[in-house]
């Protein structure tokens, strides 16, 4: 796998992807949590001309907006990275929620950590990040997101500004569409500007999803990487 491969599959997990916990299929996190004593569960397959990965990652409303999310990535081929993994809480308090002119605000924090196996060696931690989130919905077909926070890279011991941003429409209940960019300020270490659009269509509307997205970084020379995957909602414990 190429260096720069492996970092853009990084940076699609803490960014998430997905990161993973914005909810598929965006990369963008959503200022939301999944219901306290519920879990969900998504995967994907991702893949390049050359590369492929395939992402597990669950997560559980552990309280009322407090959200608990794990992921495991294990990629192919395997002659540089084995796997990847990574922990994740947000936490978005009701009384951050606020109504404006142009419809509901609400904010929420991430806070994540990555780890990953390389081919010759145990795992070891990769990144650590923080984002602030907001979500407005100015109706109920149109949500914008907006996510801007910190990531620190273990090997360099280097610290990139991140803002990511994303559209979603939904032309219809069982449809829903999105454009999003994912953009950083060191982009030698954490991966250019990524640049992605896709959909999901709901089989069970809110509670299982299918969905297929297709995204470009800037500068890397890997082509489209394109995502297949699911989402089930809903799951009590």
């Amino acid at each position: 796998m190429k260096p720069k491969l492996i970092c853009g599959v990084a940076l699609a997990l803490l960014t998430f992807t997905q990161s993973v916990w914005a909810g598929r299929p965006l990369a963008s996190d959503d200022a939301s949590t999944a219901e306290a004593g519920t879990c969900q569960l998504e995967s994907w397959l991702e893949r390049t001309d050359s590369d492929r990965a395939l992402v597990f990652a669950p997560a559980c409303g552990i309280a009322k907006g407090v959200e608990l999310g794990l992921d495991y990535t294990r990629t192919h081929p395997q002659d540089r990275l084995r796997a990847l993994g990574g922990v994740a809480v947000k936490w978005v308090p009701e009384t951050w929620r606020t109504d404006t002119p142009v419809g509901a605000l609400n904010f929420g924090l991430k806070f994540n950590a990555a780890f990953e196996r390389p081919a010759d060696a145990g795992w070891r931690g990769a990144e650590t990040g923080v984002l602030a989130l907001a979500t407005l919905t100015p109706s109920a077909a149109w949500t914008v997101h907006a996510n801007l926070g910190a990531a620190r890279e273990r090997s360099s011991g280097m610290t990139a500004t991140r803002l990511n941003l994303a559209v979603v429409w939904m032309p219809r209940e069982d449809v829903l569409l999105f454009a999003e960019t994912q953009t950083n300020n060191r982009p030698a270490v954490f991966g250019g500007t990524v640049n992605t659009v896709g959909g999901r269509w709901w089989l069970i509307k809110d509670r299982l999803g299918l969905d297929l997205t297709a995204g470009r970084e800037t500068g890397a020379g890997t082509g489209t990487v394109m995502t297949l995957g699911f989402g089930w909602y809903g799951l009590d414990f």
